[in-house]
């Protein structure tokens, strides 16, 4: 469910504001990782490591309150629930935009309905 909300009530009132001023609004967040951990865990469990890597960000994410809010027009908009963005090839070898809905289970990103040219929902990006 979503819901607009007031920019100003929440913590994201100066991010908004920026936001909204922006010629080309984009957030990118850098952080060097060591996941030799994970790639253990993905081959000890036969789970894609690229799959588990996007459940962790998930996770990380759903411990943030201020990223259950994202900006839709001029408006701010309320989420009751998160998904992970992420690009994709497709069979015709061009990249896609795919929203994966975030699950507690990591094994629930693979219960994603199917897709003709994919894994999972996607619209290309042109």
């Amino acid at each position: 469910m979503m819901q607009e909300v007031n920019p100003k009530d929440t913590t994201r009132a100066y991010a908004f504001e920026m936001w909204t001023k922006a010629p080309m609004p984009m957030v990118t967040l850098i952080k060097t990782l060591d996941v030799t951990r994970l790639r253990r865990f993905s081959r000890k469990r036969g789970l894609k490591f690229n799959m588990l890597m996007c459940w962790c960000i998930g996770r990380a994410a759903t411990q943030v309150k201020e990223f259950y809010m994202l900006p839709v027009g001029d408006k701010l908009i309320g989420y009751d629930s998160i998904a992970v963005n992420t690009i994709v090839a497709n069979s015709e070898g061009e990249v896609s935009s795919c929203d994966i809905p975030f699950s507690d289970d990591p094994r629930g990103i693979i219960s994603v309905p199917s897709h003709p040219d994919g894994w999972c929902p996607c619209s290309p990006l042109s």
